[in-house]
């Protein structure tokens, strides 16, 4: 066997060349169809006792394909290791290669297309300059906050009187004539959800008992899924039913936020860690900046990205290369379509993928299990925040952590995110960071 490459020097693409002699796959080839001999059933003969002729005869090319593929492959893959060469994606068949009569030939040639990682000269440290958002967490954000928390433990009471964020229950009939005329005797409606203001306006100071006459299809202008769940018909149908209705009002049901008092310290702070008014509203203040702190990490992280990849600068790929590979996993028209439109992107992030993966090298950044479990952790809470829950009992907070840390399509995210904290914490020790206090709003801007 002989392996041969061509590339020339600080090249991004370059030509494996591998000769296959027979010598090199017949021993191999031998033993296998020694090892068939004993498994083949055919007719007229017992198990095992088929004439080696025959065997030769109808297994011999599948075999011979088989081991030349085996010693094809380990050979390709020993040499890119030995070699230690930086390879992007998998050795492609070169578009040159012209394979010889499988049955016929004994001696092979193939010809790989190769695309290689250039060399990344990665410099982070305290003349790299990167900006970093303190978002100010004042007293609006923090009752804000505590709103949203006295919201979410509020209750229902009945009213007499409909104010404008009560809910409504009663009959509902269509004022037309016919056997498909709507009626419905159990219905809701929150007025306050209407599109339209004069139909707000026919609800305003109903009483029990009240009939109120109003167009559903006016009301919900442009929302057909909600006409049609109200009328609980399907959309073309519900579109049908344009004209007046009647409802009667049988029931108010009036929303009181809870108040800021020791039930609702323990309904947020299961715990018990905070106990008074005051301790509730520094803890609620914390929260807040903890979490204003992750996105300004997040923001952080982004310009790192952005101001590495001006100090790297132009990166050279083998692009035309690195297309073909990614169209060959492309199995639709639509994907291949796809791979056109967002290749670009694809570049990008391979680019940056190879500078970060420098990055992690000059900072010295290492995983661990303990990260690992921390990272799933915060992924945890932040996913549960986005429901309104910030303090998860600890015990449920590890059973998720640990659920997704077992799910496979989960740990790759959850090693890439526990990378990119590990970067943020020691990147903002080494660079020189550019503070900069804003406002929520103005950091929201930033994302415009």
């Amino acid at each position: 066997m002989n392996i041969s490459l061509e590339r020339a020097e600080g090249a991004v693409a370059g030509k494996l060349i591998v000769n296959i002699e027979k010598s090199d796959y017949q021993d191999k080839v031998a033993e296998s169809l020694k090892n068939l001999k004993k498994k083949v059933q055919m007719p007229g003969f017992r198990k095992g006792m088929v004439p080696a002729g025959l065997i030769q005869k109808f297994y011999g090319n599948e075999v011979k394909a088989e081991e030349v593929q085996k010693v094809l492959t380990d050979a390709v893959n020993n040499y890119i290791s030995d070699e230690k060469l930086g390879v992007i994606g998998e050795p492609m068949i070169s578009d040159d290669n012209a394979l010889p009569e499988l049955s016929v030939a004994e001696n092979f040639e193939f010809k790989f297309d190769l695309a290689f990682r250039p060399e990344i000269n990665v410099e982070i440290d305290g003349n790299t300059v990167v900006d970093y958002y303190n978002i100010d967490v004042n007293d609006e954000i923090v009752d804000k906050q505590i709103e949203g928390y006295c919201r979410q433990n509020g209750k229902h009471i009945d009213a007499d009187v409909y104010s404008e964020e009560d809910l409504l229950k009663g009959s509902l009939v269509e004022n037309a004539e016919g056997e498909n005329a709507v009626s419905l005797e159990e219905v809701s409606l929150m007025p306050r959800f209407f599109n339209n203001e004069e139909q707000k306006k026919l609800f305003e100071s109903a009483k029990l008992n009240d009939k109120i006459v109003f167009n559903p299809s006016v009301a919900y202008e442009g929302r057909d899924a909600e006409l049609a769940s109200l009328l609980k018909l399907d959309k073309e149908e519900a579109l049908k039913h344009n004209g007046e209705f009647t409802f009667e009002v049988k029931e108010i049901s009036h929303f009181e936020p809870a108040e800021v008092d020791d039930n609702l310290i323990k309904a947020v702070y299961t715990d018990g860690s905070v106990k008074t008014v005051e301790e509730f509203k520094e803890r609620v203040k914390a929260d807040v900046e903890e979490q204003y702190k992750q996105d300004s990490d997040y923001k952080f992280m982004i310009d790192l990205r952005d101001v590495m990849m001006k100090k790297v600068g132009d990166i050279a790929l083998a692009e035309d290369l690195l297309k073909k590979m990614v169209l060959l996993n492309a199995k639709t028209e639509e994907t291949k379509k796809q791979v056109e439109e967002q290749f670009d992107n694809y570049l990008k992030d391979l680019r940056w993928s190879m500078v970060r993966n420098e990055i992690v090298k000059s900072l010295g950044v290492k995983i661990d299990d303990a990260q690992l479990v921390e990272t799933s952790k915060r992924m945890v809470k932040i996913q549960m925040a986005q429901y309104g829950i910030t303090n998860l009992p600890t015990e449920y907070l590890e059973q998720f952590a640990s659920e997704r840390l077992k799910d496979p399509k989960m740990h790759d995210t959850i090693v890439n995110n526990a990378i990119d904290f590990a970067i943020i914490s020691a990147a903002k020790d080494v660079v020189k960071l550019n503070n900069k206090k804003v406002t929520v709003a103005e950091f929201n801007d930033l994302f415009k």
